[in-house]
């Protein structure tokens, strides 16, 4: 076991040096080979994915990959977004907003699969299971917190009243519809095990053809879709097949049997980036990985100690080590492309700087170990992280190491995923190596860093982080319906939760996947993998 783990520390303080040494990814390689020439309709194309999909409801799932196979290929949510993350119609093509609700007129030329037409009554009784305790709502219930009730004007138009004004609020229908007639009958609290949801009805431009769950799901074109909204896709097929060996999935999009690689991992991007034909799509995404610290335990109730151990961490240098340069270091909790970013410098990798702050907080080495001390107890803890994930463990290792150079006695334990879940949930833990991703484009922080969530047994807020002007700037943000008076609120939050450091936030990830050479006009942001797939094509001299 000593053996082993001083293997991997000199890989890790090799894989340091080649990042001080200027290694780490390019922002973005493109694949070779011929013009395609003019898009046309036809083919199949083969995604590898690494984990089956859950229920297609879009009410009781809770799976962000399934969310967006909901929204892409399956169902018409009422709104969309563009590529600048602006709220666009979708099945709703038009509406009237006020501070008190919105109305939507909703298209008459979308149906359900089973040709049904989609229609105002279908919208409410979604908005109707998803407010409905008993229906434990997964994904969907993100968007409706401000959201109180819904009428039916007419067949296509329908009303929604909010809680209270508040600051983008057609982000809080960014949801599918479920079609009323299959679903009336089935109970609330047995939703989540509707046979539908393993061979849904949707109304989206693909239809599901055949899931075998754990093996392949295929879908296949709608071609009854309404033109306006795109129509017809230009693929016959899209078949999901679940690869979990990464290496499994990346020699295959390299051999041609699949098309895109939907999980890429950094350093498998590197090897990817030297093979001819192939192309890698990243960009940034929803989900930002931290180091996580227990509030409620003593040696970490100061925020000095916090800000402590977040300067004494090198972010910049892990990215390049161990995220080859696919990620950004994050300095709030409010991604980049957000407009409501706040700009705000990361606090500095500055070790000294933690020695004073840690020795202002009482925290000193007055026995010459290398350890500070305070009262006689050293400032030693335990980082979990999850035993499956070996970046997770690569980066608990160079954390240790960093955190020595200031006097800190981090150990590192490694458990197995559902059990580092519930001892988190539990705040039965010091710290941990985890991540985050967010619903929507909304910021709503108030899950992880609200005072009512940190009395909440189990909650979001399993840093255990309180502090009512935090609260007060969250509720004054959200509640903002002048962009620029926002902006001005969620920056004075960031720099007070840059103060307080709950969390130790290293970086945002970038979504890499690999696009194989049969397939063209893939493009993939931060909305999705799968934003453009109706759009997607292959050559028909490519075609398997």
């Amino acid at each position: 076991m000593k053996n082993a783990m001083a293997s991997r520390l000199t890989w890790v303080a090799a894989a340091l040096l080649l990042a001080a040494c200027g290694g780490g990814g390019d922002s973005r390689a493109g694949g070779g080979g011929a013009a395609a020439g003019t898009p046309v309709n036809g083919g199949m194309a083969v995604v590898g994915v690494k984990a089956d999909f859950g229920g297609f409801n879009p009410v009781s799932n809770s799976a962000l990959a399934t969310d967006e196979v909901i929204k892409y290929m399956l169902f018409t949510p009422l709104v969309q977004f563009d590529e600048k993350l602006n709220v666009t119609p979708y099945l709703a093509e038009s509406w009237q907003l006020a501070d008190s609700g919105v109305t939507f007129k909703l298209r008459r030329d979308v149906s359900w699969h089973d040709g049904r037409p989609v229609t105002a009554e279908d919208v409410k009784f979604t908005f109707d299971l998803a407010k409905n305790p008993e229906s434990a709502a997964g994904v969907i219930s993100t968007y409706l917190g401000q959201v109180k009730s819904a009428t039916v004007v007419d067949p296509y138009t329908i009303r929604f009243d909010f809680v209270a004004p508040h600051a983008q609020a057609l982000e809080d229908f960014w949801w599918a519809p479920l079609p009323k007639h299959l679903l009336q009958g089935v109970a609330p609290a047995q939703l989540a095990q509707a046979p539908y949801n393993l061979k849904p009805v949707g109304s989206g431009p693909f239809k599901l053809v055949s899931w075998q769950q754990g093996q392949a799901l295929t879908l296949e074109a709608n071609p009854r879709f309404p033109q306006a909204l795109g129509g017809r896709p230009r693929l016959d097929r899209v078949i999901f097949r679940i690869i979990p060996e990464a290496t499994t999935r990346m020699t295959e999009v390299a051999s041609g049997t699949v098309d895109v690689d939907y999980s890429i991992l950094p350093d498998e991007a590197k090897q990817l980036q030297t093979q001819r034909g192939l192309r890698l799509e990243h960009y940034p995404s929803r989900e930002m990985t931290f180091l996580g610290w227990n509030n409620e335990r003593e040696m970490f109730r100061d925020a000095r100690v916090r800000r402590a151990l977040t300067m004494a961490v090198d972010r910049q240098r892990i990215i390049q080590a161990l995220m080859f340069g696919f990620a950004r270091p994050a300095s709030a909790v409010i991604p980049a492309f957000s407009p409501f970013n706040p700009g705000l410098q990361p606090l500095p990798f500055d070790p000294a700087g933690a020695k004073q702050l840690l020795a202002q907080a009482g925290w000193q080495d007055t026995n010459g170990d290398g350890i500070v001390e305070k009262g006689g107890q050293p400032l030693r803890f335990t980082i979990i992280t999850n035993a499956s994930n070996q970046l997770f463990q690569d980066i608990a290792t160079v954390v240790q190491q960093q955190l020595k150079g200031v006097g800190v006695d981090a150990q590192i334990r490694t458990m197995e995923f559902q059990t580092l879940l519930q001892q988190h949930k539990a705040r039965d833990y010091d710290a941990i190596i985890t991540n985050w991703t967010w619903d929507y484009f909304r910021p709503d922080p108030t899950p992880l860093f609200s005072c009512a969530e940190a009395r909440k047994p189990k909650s979001a807020n399993r840093s255990g982080y309180c502090n009512p002007q935090a609260d007060q700037l969250m509720q004054a943000g959200l509640r903002e319906t002048d962009p620029a008076k926002a902006k001005q609120t969620w920056t004075q939050f960031s720099q007070l939760l840059q103060q307080d450091q709950p969390l130790t936030l290293l970086y945002w990830t970038e979504e890499i996947a690999g696009v194989g050479p049969k397939l063209e006009g893939a493009q993939m942001d931060a909305r999705s993998k799968l934003v453009n797939v109706a759009r997607w094509w292959i050559p028909a001299n490519r075609r398997r």
